[in-house]
């Protein structure tokens, strides 16, 4: 089991604009078999940032799946894309594996 985190750092002011995308974007991978997804804002350190994280078996299964997804974006997609793209200064990706 692996725990992915996703950390966008947003455009001043623009916090609950990625929120309500990463809500999104959870929907979508809880769809494609990705568990316990959890979305964060900052509190300390450094502001104007928003996690999302979420749990999948196996890596080679969920990049196949984004890799096609990204092939052809439903409009929907296509828009929560947009969104975090317009709405953040950068991002990243985490991967951890779950021990207990």
């Amino acid at each position: 089991m692996y725990m992915m985190r996703l950390v966008y750092h947003c455009k001043r002011g623009q916090s609950l604009e990625i929120v309500e995308s990463l809500k999104a974007l959870n929907e979508l991978y809880t769809s494609d078999g990705c568990k316990n997804g959890r979305i964060y804002i900052d509190r300390m350190g450094r502001m104007d940032r928003a996690i999302l994280d979420f749990e999948l078996e196996s890596i080679d299964q969920f990049y196949s799946v984004l890799k096609d997804r990204y092939a052809a974006l439903s409009p929907e997609a296509q828009e929560i894309v947009d969104r975090l793209n317009n709405c953040s200064e950068e991002g990243y990706r985490e991967l951890y594996e779950v021990i207990v």
